[in-house]
């Protein structure tokens, strides 16, 4: 309790340290704020953040916890890939389980996201297709609870991922090339161009190609990413944007699961960081289409209808070997824990939302009202399973390999024919819904918002005869901000999500979703004219109709039976602070701290580091910049009760620089050095087996803007 304390007192003093800091620079900065503000390297939010509730709100008027990961700190960091994307965001533990993660935050993890604002449903998510970041402007991270526009989904964060536009007139963008550590190397582009002389229609295309073996055994890794959008200008009064991406993701030697973590006389292992239980010959690719099309027409000045719609393919090619027992004292296995599995998957999803937007005025105050509706469509087409007729099978549909001797320090095992059969296993889930916001202004300082989402879920599933169906599932929305002078702002909110969960009552009816409520409190901040901002907030997440087994069986079936009961508590408190502290220096932090405990008192996915921070900064100096940053997690720890041995990662700090040059007025060149100091740790553990994090890797890219 008492170091919750001192970490909530020092956020405190961080965020009004940060106004006298603005105060006692403010003479010295006057003069270049404008330059600031459109500084295409700055860290600060600058742009509307729409991932909450569609209207036009900044991210200081925005009554939740909000951090915006600018193009500008994407570039510095380097960060090409989702992965890299949640490894640098903070109160996000990565939770590796093998080349895909299940990323956490507030305790819950986060298995939902949103592109422009539209939420995508089911399929392989972005922990396994590892989304490239080449066709995104920026990323809105809202923490907690975000159901209004989410639906359905865990109360742990969202990621609204905002496309590049189309947006210059004039022939503009850069090209580059890039070489680092294990043979990596690369080029990549981004560039747009006006289409007709008047510049009303406007296209961009932006790509990568990178290739890269690993300080792993085996693992190599291979991607092409393709973005183009046309965006065009009708008339006065409208806007239309057309666009399309394409990756093609190729690994091989890849990890599934981790390492054994246990010796057969029950004590830990430790493995070389290098070593992986795989072969050259595994595989997991896939290849991503995205289309979309946004069409906006303003009605007056500021009133607009807006209509947007996206299509997703998604194809899977997968072969995973994975060992599931454990380790004799000579460093050999049984052949009989050495298990494969394959598959292809082929998923279509669907996304469409209409709204309109509407300021108004009433009683001499400005107001807004959104109204919209959003329908969501997820079909997991028939995949195409192993054919396993010559292997014992598991329950999970995995095969042992038989006759074999497992040598950890010589591993080898040859190619496995692994024949396919059709086997029809869809997955349909569709979600469709109403929305509303409305923004009061009760004074010029205090503003009132309000919102509800009415949604209908529905979900079928072969494997397992699901059958679920939700109608008229309410989330509701409130939230209340007030400006203290021109710095400041307090806010609290409200807001919610369900989860639909695959158990029934002793009648055989399904539960009700699990709701999950978060309730927060904070302040918000901006200074030297918004270039440098801050925010502090508490919260409190309650679970509630979460399902619970009862010991009973529903009838003859043999189906559990469950009863809905009170869920996971979480509480604590997030600090952010980003921008420009003064002309040169260029600073991100965050600090976040929660503690969740189950409705028994038990602490709740204790793999999810308590406490973390992250710090970036960068000063520049004439045509010179310098970057360094360090990351911070606390203890994680995962409980064996088979052998009584709890697994754990200590607390670890990994740092990273960042070196950079601009050559005249056209080149640009970069180092940046990540996990610098070489730091081994575990990036996911689970009971029986873990996974090291990245070792220390370089990248030198060399950059022509024109």
């Amino acid at each position: 309790m008492k170091g919750e304390i001192l970490l909530s007192a020092a956020a405190l003093n961080l965020l009004f340290a940060a106004e006298i800091l603005a105060k006692e620079a403010k003479l010295e900065t006057v003069d270049i704020v404008e330059q600031v503000r459109h500084d295409e390297r700055d860290y600060g939010a600058k742009e509307l953040v729409k991932g909450t509730t569609r209207l036009n709100l900044t991210a200081r008027q925005t009554p939740q916890s909000v951090d915006v990961i600018t193009q500008a700190k994407l570039k510095d960091m380097n960060i090409k890939d989702y992965q890299t994307l949640l490894a640098n965001i903070p109160g996000v533990t990565l939770n590796r389980m093998d080349e895909t993660i299940r990323p956490m935050s507030r305790g819950f993890f986060i298995d939902y996201y949103l592109i422009d604002s539209m939420p995508s449903l089911g399929g392989f998510g972005l922990e396994a297709t590892d989304m490239s970041m080449i066709a995104y402007d920026r990323v809105e991270v809202v923490r907690g609870a975000n159901g209004l526009l989410a639906g359905a989904g865990n109360p742990a964060a969202s990621l609204n991922f905002i496309r590049k536009r189309a947006d210059s007139k004039e022939l503009t963008g850069s090209l580059g090339v890039e070489a680092g550590s294990y043979d990596k190397y690369g080029v990549y582009g981004d560039v747009q161009t006006p289409i007709t002389a008047d510049g009303d229609v406007r296209a961009r295309l932006a790509f990568i190609k990178e290739k890269a073996g690993s300080y792993m055994d085996f693992h190599k890794r291979e991607n092409l990413s393709i973005y183009g959008v046309v965006d065009s200008d009708i008339g006065d009064s409208s806007w239309l944007s057309l666009g399309a991406s394409y990756q093609d993701l190729k690994r091989r030697g890849i990890r599934y699961g981790g390492m054994p973590a246990f010796y057969t006389d029950d004590s830990l292992v430790k493995f070389s960081r290098k070593r992986i239980f795989s072969q050259p010959w595994t595989k997991w690719d896939i290849k991503t289409l995205d289309l979309y099309a946004d069409f906006r027409h303003y009605i007056g000045e500021d009133a607009s209808v807006n209509l947007s719609y996206s299509y997703k393919k998604v194809k899977s090619d997968i072969k995973m070997l994975y060992y599931g027992g454990k380790v004799n004292p000579d460093m050999t296995g049984d052949s009989n824990d050495v298990l494969i599995w394959g598959s292809k998957n082929d998923s279509d999803i669907h996304n469409l939302d209409a709204y309109a937007n509407l300021p108004y005025e009433l009683f001499g105050l400005g107001h807004e009202f959104v109204l919209g509706a959003m329908y969501n469509d997820f079909n997991e087409g028939s995949y195409r399973l192993t054919n396993f007729d010559d292997y014992k099978q598991t329950p999970a549909g995995l095969a042992y390999l038989a006759d074999m001797r497992v040598d950890f320090n010589n591993l080898h095992i040859d190619d496995v024919d692994m024949p396919y059969v059709d086997q029809k296993n869809p997955s349909k889930t569709k979600q469709r819904a109403v929305y509303f916001a409305n923004k009061l202004s009760l004074s010029d300082e205090l503003k009132f918002l309000v919102g509800t989402r009415v949604s209908y879920y529905k979900r079928n599933q072969t494997v397992g005869n699901v059958d679920q169906k939700f109608t008229h599932q309410i989330t509701p929305y409130v939230g209340l901000t007030y400006d203290v002078g021109q710095n400041h702002t307090l806010y609290a909110s409200y807001t919610s999500i369900f989860k639909p969960q695959d158990v029934k009552d002793i009648n055989g009816k399904y539960l009700d979703p699990i709701e999950g409520n978060d309730y927060e409190l904070g302040v918000k901040g901006e200074y030297f004219d918004g270039a440098l901002q801050a925010s502090f907030g508490v919260f409190k997440i309650i679970q509630d109709n979460v399902g619970k087994a009862t010991g009973e069986q529903i009838g003859s079936t043999g189906e559990d039976a469950y009863k809905a009961v009170k869920g996971v508590t979480s509480k604590g408190f997030e600090l952010d602070l980003n921008g420009r502290v003064t002309d040169n220096l260029t600073l991100s932090f965050g600090l976040a701290h929660f503690q969740a405990k189950d409705a028994s008192g038990k602490k709740f996915n204790t793999n999810a580091a308590r406490t973390s921070a992250d710090l970036f900064a960068k000063y520049e100096f004439r045509d010179f910049r310098v970057g360094a940053g360090l990351g911070y997690k606390s203890k994680t720890y995962i409980y064996n009760a088979d052998n009584d041995v709890t697994i754990t990662q200590k607390p670890y700090a990994l740092a990273n620089l960042m070196f950079g040059y601009k050559i005249g007025k056209n080149f640009d060149i970069q180092l940046n050095i990540d996990n610098v100091f070489d730091k081994r740790y575990y990036e996911g553990i689970g009971s029986d087996e873990m996974i090291y994090g990245d070792a220390r890797t370089f990248n030198l890219s060399f950059t022509y803007n024109f």
